[in-house]
């Protein structure tokens, strides 16, 4: 079967620019990419909607039924999109095994995972005694030895090292977590991925031990202990990090993301190279929504369109080291997406609780994977 999406845009990632163009697919695999001579047997007219590969969401908590965080990734991929997930810490040594047979082997949807640096990886996460409950408590728990030979072992599936270091997390640990990680990340030859949060550690000692292709989630967080300081400006440790090839991933999440300092940011020209959701059963319902959401948060705030595909799609996927997810290529086995950017007042909150409304939104319209075309249920949302 020949199906052609017509009058679509489709961004190209090194100008950074969308061009119209129509795209062909043969059998299920991309044919064409431009003009479409051969007669096709469907025709979706894509009226001018975008048209991008599968959505990479670089942080998100798919460990479903495994964990107290999990999500399941092919409801959510049903409904907004997402083709590629890359999970952020909910499995360490302990319990890949069980995430990688249930899970990964499982769903339809392409899965990754940052292995946590903590053996049992996020099992149970929430509030216990009025504290939260952090996953390495103390340093025994981090199995520098035991991480690096499951990551040796799932080089298909495992991508890189996840390390959460806040007060909360890890109490006065501070970033000894973080060099750990470090020592395990190059042991392995993967990036590392750190969350922070309220100190210790500070962002910038954090900042001080990154290296090209690790990537800082949850790079817009609120303060105390953010990227912009005190004086409304992104320090200079970040824009250093920045220079040294670090990522900065927006990880939204239930507490990590901040109009206030993106704002700021932005307005300096600091963008963030990734933008996912940290995505989990407690962010789900809100502040997070979807990946749209929060594309379309970053859109209202000053990003440009073709930007924020870029950033869900073509970023995300050579941070994972796995480029072939993050860009349309004849021959390629097609998995895209129609996204409709369209005028409409949608009221969207941070992780601070402030609301804003926005004049414009990026809605999911169509899954186009193999030879399965499917309408999205979120595109018929008001």
């Amino acid at each position: 079967m020949y199906v052609k999406i017509s009058g679509c845009r489709v961004v190209d990632p090194r100008s950074k620019e969308a061009e119209r163009v129509d795209v062909g697919v043969k059998d299920g695999i991309i044919d064409a990419v431009g003009e479409v001579r051969e007669k096709a047997d469907r025709v979706l007219d894509a009226h001018g909607d975008y048209v991008c590969p599968a959505l990479v969401d670089l942080h998100s908590h798919v460990y479903h039924l495994g964990t107290s965080l999990g999500v399941d990734p092919d409801w959510v991929a049903s409904r907004w999109g997402t083709g590629v997930f890359a999970d952020a810490g909910s499995s360490g040594a302990g319990n890949f095994a069980g995430f990688l047979e249930h899970v990964i082997r499982r769903s339809s949807s392409k899965i990754y995972a940052f292995l946590n640096i903590g053996f049992g990886g996020i099992p149970f996460f929430g509030m216990h005694g009025g504290q939260q409950a952090g996953e390495v408590p103390d340093m025994r728990v981090a199995d520098e030895e035991a991480c690096a030979g499951c990551i040796e072992g799932n080089r298909e599936h495992i991508v890189g090292v996840k390390v959460r270091v806040s007060e909360n997390a890890n109490g006065a640990m501070g970033a000894d977590l973080v060099r750990a990680a470090k020592r395990c990340a190059r042991r392995a030859g993967v990036p590392v991925m750190v969350h922070f949060g309220r100190p210790p550690p500070r962002v910038e000692e954090v900042l001080s031990l990154l290296e090209r292709g690790d990537i800082l989630t949850h790079a817009f967080r609120p303060g105390p202990n953010s990227i912009v300081d005190e004086g409304g400006h992104v320090m200079r440790e970040a824009w250093d990090a920045r220079r040294r090839g670090v990522v900065f991933d927006l990880g939204h999440g239930s507490g990590s993301f901040s109009y206030a300092t993106a704002r700021a940011a932005l307005a300096e020209g600091f963008r963030p190279d990734t933008i996912s959701t940290d995505l989990h059963a407690f962010s789900a319902a809100s502040p997070v929504v979807s990946l749209e959401a929060t594309m379309t948060k970053m859109l209202g705030l000053g990003m440009g369109v073709e930007e924020v595909i870029l950033a869900a799609t073509h970023t995300p996927a050579a941070a994972l080291g796995r480029p072939v997810h993050g860009s349309i290529a004849v021959g390629r086995p097609a998995d895209l997406v129609t996204l409709r950017v369209s005028a409409a007042r949608k009221e969207l909150k941070d992780a601070a609780g402030e609301a804003v409304a926005f004049e414009r939104e990026v809605k999911p319209v169509l899954r186009l994977k193999g030879e399965d075309v499917r309408r999205l249920p979120a595109a018929t949302e008001p």
